[in-house]
């Protein structure tokens, strides 16, 4: 009789962990792969490229039909078959497509984050290829763009933020943000300031000893969270 309560509490521990859109609204990821069905109006496939933006070369098609994801992570936002998703499924030894052609019966993560982000890696590196600049200064907002690739999208980084709140994925206070993800304070009122995060506690953005620079989260006072780029 214990034995078989033993495995019937299991059972249910199981499928609460497994548990779908509820399992994701509460942070909990998915820790196997998944598989999806990509579906485009051409019926000719979805292109895979070599990062998780547009802008990474294409190095493929993957075809209408099943596909297997085996980690997903965020990137550039898509609108496809399946509306606008910041997220970017790898498929295993082909590359990245765009979760917007993907019916995986999800809007959030059906597999577990890839280990690594290609499009932060680049927004990394433009930060770090200009390290003691002063040519951003009071462009803060601008400066978080161009590492991506982009210009104009927010006019501030308050405003930037306050997208990320209005839709629900701001990320509050946590001083743990992962690479690539945009750090937000409340400064220079209406402004605020933005930076990129490093993924191990640090961030790089303007105004840092007042040039580009590298540092330790918080760093600045009135911190307000992180969220994923919204461009």
């Amino acid at each position: 009789m214990r034995t078989a309560l033993l495995r019937i509490t299991a059972r249910l521990a199981a499928t609460a962990l497994l548990g779908g859109a509820a399992v994701f609204s509460l942070g909990v990821l998915p820790a196997s792969a998944a598989t999806g069905t990509v579906v485009t109006d051409s019926g000719l496939g979805v292109t895979i490229r070599s990062g998780n933006a547009v802008s990474f070369g294409a190095v493929g098609t993957q075809p209408n039909g099943s596909v297997e994801i085996d980690c997903q992570l965020y990137g550039e936002p898509v609108t496809g078959k399946f509306g606008r998703s910041l997220i970017w499924d790898h498929v295993p030894g082909k590359g990245y497509i765009s979760d917007a052609y993907v019916n995986t019966g999800s809007s959030g993560l059906v597999a577990p984050l890839c280990t690594s982000n290609p499009r932060a890696d680049k927004a990394i590196a433009w930060y770090a290829a200009r390290n003691g600049s002063t040519a951003y200064q009071e462009y803060c907002e601008k400066a978080a763009e161009n590492s991506f690739g982009k210009d104009l999208i927010w006019g501030s980084a308050k405003i930037d933020w306050n997208d990320a709140v209005a839709r629900g994925v701001a990320h509050r206070g946590d001083l743990n943000p992962p690479k690539g993800a945009l750090v937000f304070w409340d400064l220079a009122a209406p402004y605020g300031h933005v930076g990129v995060a490093r993924g191990d506690g640090y961030f790089w953005a303007t105004s840092v000893n007042g040039k580009i620079g590298l540092a330790k989260l918080p760093y600045f006072s009135s911190y307000l969270g992180w969220a994923w780029p919204n461009f």
